[in-house]
């Protein structure tokens, strides 16, 4: 594990997610539309980066949509909005499966979506092809003998970014000829070098296709070594949120 920040910052996500002072939501509100949260779901309002990565993916009319670890399926229901023929969503906590169906249904795009529970591509016809492929990654590294806490926790941490390397070596037999992947991450918070190097072992040439950096108080966040060695002189954390865009060679 490389990214100190990243690991403890994600674990103070997860203990403010759990924590019984925090007032329970069943809906909110991103991208100028309602949505409809499920316990158990990653709220995606938590921080800015389910909100940019959603909006920054160019969405196809016409086209065959996959959208990996959907939570409440903000993108893949984008995706429908925005003419794709066919949205399919994946995500291993059930909850987060039926949260996307009620979120299609709210958006009236349930004839377009599908969403299935499973590990990664598990619920999919063996070669079923896709034209574009978006997951919001859980970019946070966690030591890889690490083991999950519920399901929220595979939402933000990925131990050793195992499950990153199980993605690129079994997304390929569902690519389309001239297919596009786009994975969310952070710099700050993640570890890109591992990204790439797990795109590049598969056969995957891999680009930064659109970043945003953002300032976030050091007094948010609990104090620490690790957070005090990263704050500057404003009293601010340096933070991104940035997209990847791959093809395959």
């Amino acid at each position: 594990m490389d990214n100190a920040l990243g690991y403890e910052l994600g674990s103070w996500v997860v203990s403010q997610i759990r924590s019984p002072d925090r007032p329970a939501r069943t809906t909110f509100t991103l991208l100028d539309q309602e949505w409809e949260l499920l316990p158990d779901v990653f709220p995606p309002y938590t921080d800015p980066g389910p909100e940019l990565f959603a909006s920054w993916v160019p969405y196809e009319k016409g086209s065959r949509f996959l959208e990996m670890g959907c939570g409440a399926g903000v993108a893949a229901v984008l995706a429908a909005q925005r003419g794709a023929r066919r949205v399919v969503a994946l995500d291993i906590n059930p909850a987060a499966a039926e949260n996307t169906r009620r979120n299609a249904a709210r958006h009236g795009v349930s004839d377009r979506v599908t969403a299935l529970s499973g590990d990664l591509f598990d619920p999919l016809e063996p070669a079923e092809p896709f034209d574009l492929v978006f997951w919001n990654t859980p970019f946070i590294e966690a030591p890889e003998s690490r083991p999950y806490a519920g399901q929220i926790e595979r939402a933000v941490f990925d131990p050793g970014y195992g499950t990153v390397r199980r993605f690129f070596r079994d997304v390929v037999p569902h690519l389309a000829p001239d297919a596009r992947v786009y994975l969310g991450t952070s710099e700050a918070m993640g570890n890109p070098d591992k990204l790439l190097r797990a795109a590049a072992e598969t056969g995957f040439e891999g680009r930064r296709y659109r970043s945003e950096s953002v300032e976030l108080p050091a007094a948010d966040f609990p104090a620490s070594s690790v957070v005090a060695a990263h704050t500057n002189e404003r009293g601010t954390v340096d933070m991104d949120f940035t997209m990847y865009e791959f093809l395959c060679r």
